[in-house]
């Protein structure tokens, strides 16, 4: 049937006819959307300590962050009130 060994792994190495061929099965990780960030807030507490709120949008959900003095504080998803629970507790000057 074959001549030669490299025309049988030609054609045992072809991609088959399988319902799965061209099929999406969701793990191949494709983000087709880049995220984007922005800062929602920034302010410097009385002890001199730089908070700032950012908001990073992944199209489908986006990620809340506090940074006190670029340090990260806080980090969840779908949660702005918290993030700015925790920005006016930094801003109060208290500490974790």
């Amino acid at each position: 049937m074959y001549t030669t060994q490299y025309e049988e792994h030609i054609a045992h190495s072809a991609p088959c006819n399988s319902r799965w061929d061209g099929f999406d099965r969701g793990d191949a990780n494709d983000v087709t959307e880049t995220p984007t960030e922005r800062c929602i807030g920034r302010m410097t507490n009385l002890t001199g300590q730089r908070i700032s709120i950012i908001e990073t949008d992944f199209g489908t959900d986006s990620m809340f962050e506090v940074f006190v003095n670029g340090n990260c504080v806080f980090s969840d998803f779908d949660c702005r009130p918290r993030a700015i629970q925790v920005a006016r507790w930094w801003m109060d000057g208290c500490q974790a």
